[in-house]
């Protein structure tokens, strides 16, 4: 009933942005500390999530990639490593208004969705203190990388629209969780009465969006935007530091519909169309996996609908029992 609520107030314009769930009540600032950086560094990972698959967790687990090399440097950036830098917290995010999605007979419900979505939060924070344990992290090191995830829906089908709302959404959370007792500011942060007004009094959001090959591809897509100019204008919002200053992590992904040199060639392009629009680091590519890599939400799909029990292998155990519980995407 409330991811009913939740999805009514935002289809009807009384909300832009909901968040359906939190792994605590804190979120985006860690939870049972303080946050020390002028800046919160937040993961996006927006899809349709139709069902969640191994791909979906992979993707939303990537770290930030390393810094860029010096410029004389023969490495490019834009195959960064990952670093040993975590992001400061996480976000899985569903648009009830896709650009290119609509509904269709079959399909999960947006609740459903957002049911799976925090079962595979849930995951997620368990692979990732996994990991850290894994790594013979030492113990501070472990509570200061506790899982710090959510779930949150938006009316919005454009990932440059979306970036501008969950800023927006993101600066007053944490103002008004700044305005809680037991919450300091940063050190390095003003307080309220000393901040100018091009400074934020608050820690300020970062947006990293998580996306593969196959989406990036739609993603400077001219017929997505009603011309070229307009596309540019658009990117220079979402890219540039001077304004949204959001950055895309890209997995390389062996997709349905898309060949090989496609991918491929998204990677080899973008970093000179991205040069004349923004810095080259704000898009990084990354491996998730050599399986991971080719799982799809659409394939699960269909091998259910095909009787074709190939299918638990592309999700976690979790998503897999509440697709059997509900009978999800099966013609019978």
């Amino acid at each position: 009933m409330a991811f009913t609520s939740c999805l009514h107030r935002v289809q009807r314009g009384l909300s832009t942005v909901e968040l359906v769930h939190s792994s605590h009540p804190r979120w985006p600032l860690p939870p049972g500390r303080s946050h020390l950086s002028p800046t919160i560094q937040i993961s996006v990972l927006d899809s349709s999530f139709n069902p969640p698959t191994l791909a979906h967790l992979a993707l939303a687990s990537v770290l930030p990639p390393s810094p860029p090399p010096p410029a004389n440097s023969p490495d490019t950036p834009l195959a960064a490593h990952p670093s040993q830098v975590d992001f400061d917290a996480r976000l899985l995010l569903l648009s009830v208004r896709n650009a290119d999605k609509q509904l269709k007979p079959g399909d999960a419900t947006y609740e459903q969705r957002m049911e799976m979505m925090v079962l595979l939060a849930q995951d997620l924070a368990h692979t990732h203190s996994r990991n850290l344990h894994a790594a013979q992290r030492l113990p501070q090191e472990l509570s200061a990388h506790e899982p710090n995830i959510a779930v949150a829906i938006i009316d919005e089908p454009t990932f440059v629209g979306k970036s501008a709302l969950l800023l927006d959404f993101l600066h007053k959370r944490i103002s008004d969780l700044y305005s809680t007792p037991g919450i300091s500011l940063p050190p390095e942060v003003p307080s309220p009465r000393e901040s100018t007004d091009t400074e934020p009094p608050y820690p300020y959001p970062k947006l990293t969006f998580l996306m593969g090959t196959d989406t990036i591809v739609r993603f400077f897509a001219t017929r997505y935007y009603a011309s070229e100019e307009a596309m540019k204008a658009a990117l220079h919002r979402f890219l540039s530091p001077a304004e949204n200053d959001s950055r895309i992590i890209c997995a390389r992904r062996i997709s349905q519909g898309l060949s090989r040199e496609q991918e491929e060639t998204a990677e080899t392009l973008l970093p000179d169309f991205v040069r004349d629009i923004a810095p080259a680091d704000r898009i990084t590519f990354v491996d998730i996996g050599e399986k991971e890599c080719a799982f799809s939400s659409s394939e699960v799909r269909e091998k259910i609908a095909m009787g074709d029990e190939g299918w638990r292998v592309m999700v976690t155990p979790r998503v897999a029992g509440y697709i059997e519980q509900h009978g999800l995407y099966s013609r019978t």
